[in-house]
């Protein structure tokens, strides 16, 4: 490194440092100077911190990497972890946080790259200030880096840093970014880091970050294990029964109409303090309008007239039950390949989720997917909060995909989500193994869904069971199917 760079580098890690506590306070702190509520996952995040002050994490710990959408509080962990110790208790077995030294390091890639200076000018730099060589670092060090796909050689930088380091356990990267694509396939980590990723807020999450209420120990794992690993509907019928008690008493606590509010306007977490509806709707629109300007740039190139696209594209889907290409590419007035083109990048950017048609590998290709949005917040704020009586029921669809790749993928992780594309099918196909379960939505339809249900059943090999959410009271059907009140799916 030349002595004009090592110069603007060292000048930036000067400021940097200095300012970094003024930077991160609105992070960990509210109006109040209260420090903020933390997530699920910070969990396992201060559970890791702790292993590697012990020496007790794996080779493929010491990298880790974070994705997730825009909005859903990465830098607030960030902020969170970097003060960790003000965030855990050592009453909960995190002894080593407390007691033991170590170094730490934050850094917003996309500051450094705004100067000009690449992680490995910086870190380079760093080595020589601290007096250390990576290879033989004999003191904790954590680095944390924000939004780490700014680097166009980010990949490598971690993988080298990696390589170097391989004689030792004293460092721990954790590093996010926006864009989902650049953080899964970057080929130089592959073999080299742990994926983890963020996802909008569940309703328990919702509660306890707005309400300060704490969901009941243990219930959504095992509302998860008893939808999923139950032996017929009788069997699951009376194991949700069993905790009927439970749940009802949870929900006679909370105000009348917090279902619907955290549906419509809960996703994300810096939404919370926010009442005006509107409000939360343009500030979710302006996330969509980065995610669109910035990520999807970044993920591929399209010229400004594709790009400008894209909000047309979300708002047809946010109001439609089914899609079909050759009506999209006709509105759009676009061609097929890239309206592929850009439902690929919508999904892998996080901010839809793809569902195939169940059946064999050629009914898969032929029949259209079914995209839903990552959180039913961003369907309602597309739509500005005026929802068709038959788009509803979507709603509570977005959600039920948050749930099986959050929720159900960690229980289950071979399992697979379809939907039935016949003219009368069910929303949802759940195959795992040998077992399939059927669940379709039932607000709004005649019997509940059950007809739905009953047609897919039909055509399936392996029909376990059927569930219908959104009834009044749970309830068996013809020992087949359960209507399950919407309560119980939320608690999950």
């Amino acid at each position: 490194m030349n002595d004009i760079k090592s110069e603007k580098v060292n000048k930036f890690y000067r400021l940097w440092t200095t300012g970094l506590d003024n930077v991160l306070s609105g992070y960990i702190y509210d109006e109040n100077n209260d420090l903020l509520p933390t997530r699920y996952i910070f969990s396992h995040y201060a559970t890791l911190l702790e292993n590697f002050l012990d020496s007790s994490i794996e080779e493929l710990e010491k990298i880790n990497l974070l994705s997730g959408i825009r909005g859903v509080g990465k830098t607030t962990l960030f902020a969170q972890i970097f003060y960790a110790r003000k965030f855990v208790k050592i009453n909960k077995g995190y002894q080593k946080i407390f007691t033991q030294d170590y170094e730490k390091i934050y850094l917003d890639v996309s500051r450094l790259h705004l100067q000009g200076i690449t992680l490995n000018d910086f870190f380079g730099l760093y080595e020589e200030i601290k007096g250390f060589r990576f290879e033989t670092l004999n003191k904790k060090l954590l680095i944390l880096l924000d939004e780490v796909h700014y680097d166009k050689q980010w990949g490598l930088f971690l993988k080298t840093l990696f390589d170097r380091t391989k004689g030792h356990k004293n460092i721990l990267v954790i590093a996010t970014g926006s864009s989902a694509l650049n953080i899964k396939i970057n080929p130089d980590l592959a073999r080299r880091a742990y994926l983890e990723e963020l996802y909008p807020l569940k309703f328990t999450e919702y509660l306890m970050l707005k309400e300060n209420k704490f969901p009941v120990k243990n219930l959504s794992d095992s509302l998860s294990t008893m939808i999923l690993k139950s032996k017929n509907a009788m069997d699951l019928y009376e194991s949700l029964n069993s905790q009927s008690s439970t749940v009802n008493s949870f929900f006679a606590s909370l105000p009348l109409g917090t279902e619907e509010e955290f549906l419509n306007t809960g996703g994300f977490p810096f939404t919370l303090k926010t009442k005006n509806k509107q409000k939360i709707y343009e500030s979710i629109g302006n996330v969509i309008e980065k995610l669109i300007g910035k990520d999807i740039l970044m993920l591929k190139k399209f010229n400004s007239e594709t790009l400008s696209k894209i909000n047309d594209l979300l708002y047809l889907l946010a109001n439609s039950d089914t899609i079909n290409y050759e009506n999209l590419c006709s509105s759009l007035e676009i061609n097929r390949r890239t309206l592929t083109s850009l439902l690929d990048v919508l999904v892998i950017s996080g901010i839809l989720i793809k569902l195939r048609s169940y059946g064999g590998k050629y009914t898969k290709i032929r029949k259209t997917p079914k995209y839903l949005f990552i959180s039913p917040s961003l369907r309602s704020a597309i739509l500005e909060g005026i929802c068709p009586v038959e788009i509803k029921g979507k709603i509570l669809e977005d959600y039920c995909s948050l749930i099986f790749i959050k929720d159900f993928k960690k229980l289950c992780p071979r399992i697979e989500f379809m939907y039935d594309s016949s003219k009368k099918g069910a929303d949802f196909v759940l195959k795992n193994e040998d077992r399939e379960i059927v669940i379709e939505i039932g607000f709004n339809k005649e019997n509940y869904g059950i007809k739905q249900i009953k047609e897919t059943a039909k055509r399936i090999k392996n029909f376990s069971y059927g569930i219908i959410i959104g009834s009044d009271e749970l309830e068996l059907v013809e020992d087949k199917f359960i209507k399950l009140p919407l309560k119980y799916w939320l608690l999950i």
